[in-house]
């Protein structure tokens, strides 16, 4: 049956005695995957099947791996799914991996349904694959939302990951940047590291956030010339790049790999500022000696620095005026 349904059979077809396919039919019969038919009608989106599986007694709650729920979420089927959970679906129930629902819906991008789904109180830390694991499309404003509704931003899903991990190993930036703010750890997970998905992407801007906040100086070391070898541009983005926020931090080893890479000391980042001008606004004078060295231009430093309420150190000025 779930092959028929696949290819778009019609299940309210007669035959010449007038019957249909569901008649004398086991209409909760599992499949291979513990799924049953009506899972699958409510996953492929064919509406007409699934109502008519329903009208034929179909239980919202059958199946020993995927549930009819999770097949509304994936398929994105909003009316029906607020119809189940009316006829009393278990909302944070976990399928065969652990995920409830409200991640599946994540997981295959349909956000009407996840807003559905947290609607009729689905939790936002049910399941052992937890909703905000589900980053592999993004969705910047729903893992902002599932923050504030109190999603543990550092629980691990079945690999050891944490959402952050998740974010960056499918290039999630601006999830990635929300959970950041949410107060993801950088160093979090026992399994795969946030540091080690966004190098695995070549995410050079947000490989030194991430080392700027957790001021790892060994990963600053071994981790960036890996990056540089496999084809990360040092001098990707518009706007600040990672020689400005590497400067800014005062990394002053990774701002000397990001050179040797031919990171550009001339490029101006949206408030204006040249990478050796947010050095100047640290406190490390290695970082500054080091960008001198390299020819930059301190050229409207201090006035820059002194326009936002920012100082020099007595030796960081006596440096950039010489």
């Amino acid at each position: 049956m779930r092959e028929l349904l696949e290819k778009g059979a019609e299940v309210d077809a007669e035959d010449a005695e007038g019957r249909t396919a569901l008649t004398g039919a086991e209409v909760d019969a599992e499949d291979g995957e513990g799924r049953t038919a009506l899972t699958v009608a409510l996953a492929f989106g064919k509406e007409a099947a699934a109502r008519a599986l329903l009208e034929a007694g179909a239980g919202v709650n059958a199946g020993t791996g995927r549930r009819p729920l999770h097949g509304a979420a994936e398929g994105g089927m909003v009316e029906i799914l607020r119809e189940l959970v009316d006829k009393g679906a278990e909302v944070d129930a976990e399928d065969g991996a652990g995920r409830t629902a409200l991640t599946v819906a994540l997981a295959f991008g349909q956000e009407a349904a996840a807003r559905a789904l947290l609607e009729a109180g689905a939790g936002v830390n049910a399941g052992t694959g937890r909703p905000v694991h589900a980053r592999e499309r993004g969705m910047e404003e729903m893992v902002r939302e599932l923050v504030g509704k109190g999603v543990e931003v550092d629980a691990e899903d079945g690999e050891g990951r944490t959402a952050l991990t998740v974010a960056l190993a499918f290039g999630q930036e601006g999830a990635a940047r929300a959970l950041l703010k949410a107060g993801a750890g950088v160093n979090a997970g026992t399994g795969r590291r946030p540091f080690h998905a966004a190098a695995e992407r070549g995410m050079v801007v947000m490989i030194v956030e991430l080392v700027g906040s957790a001021r790892a100086m060994t990963l600053q070391e071994r981790e960036v010339p890996t990056l540089i070898a496999m084809g990360a541009d040092v001098n990707a983005g518009k706007g600040q790049r990672a020689l400005h926020l590497a400067a800014k931090d005062g990394l002053h080893e990774v701002v000397r790999q990001l050179l040797e890479a031919g990171a550009e000391l001339g490029h101006a980042d949206d408030d204006g500022a040249l990478p050796a001008w947010l050095a100047c606004s640290g406190d490390s004078v290695e970082t500054v000696r080091l960008m001198k060295e390299a020819g930059a231009d301190f050229g409207g430093a201090v006035q820059w620095v002194e326009a936002r309420g920012l100082c020099f150190s007595a030796e960081i000025l006596q440096l950039v005026q010489e």
